[in-house]
């Protein structure tokens, strides 16, 4: 498995909810659970070992990688949105925490500021967003 990148609230949470299973799992010794449990802690094990937490200070970027924060204007009506690009065991689309699988996330890594990346919809339509700030940790 490749070095894996998480933000710090992303370790924290994986190592809440193995702590979490780590107490659960003994009382589901008996259980068709148990096996479920034993599956994701050694899930969250192998992430956390073959992972990097980001620091929190950001600063401009040159290009979007993991772990980058941009902010896309849509190029019609002009709307902004920022988004965080991680980990899918991260990614939380309420909080603006984006998979690097997503559709935004494939058509923005590597891309610079300035650039228009063009995003197609499950509607068929193509949406075009420029790319006006990013940020690195």
């Amino acid at each position: 498995m490749n070095m894996l990148k998480l933000t710090q609230e992303g370790t924290r949470k994986l190592e809440k909810e193995l702590q979490y299973l780590k107490k659960r799992k003994k009382e589901f010794r008996n259980s068709p659970e148990k096996d479920f449990i034993m599956s994701r802690m050694e899930e969250i094990e192998s992430v956390l070992s073959s992972s990097v937490t980001w620091p929190v200070v950001r600063e401009a970027g040159d290009f979007v990688e993991a772990g980058s924060t941009i902010t896309i204007e849509e190029t019609v009506y002009k709307e902004r949105y920022t988004y965080t690009i991680v980990h899918p065991y991260e990614a939380d689309p309420r909080d603006n925490m984006i998979s690097i699988y997503s559709p935004i996330a494939k058509a923005a890594i590597g891309k610079t500021v300035n650039t228009l990346i063009c995003i197609q919809v499950p509607a068929g339509e193509n949406l075009t967003y420029n790319i006006i700030d990013i940020q690195n940790c």
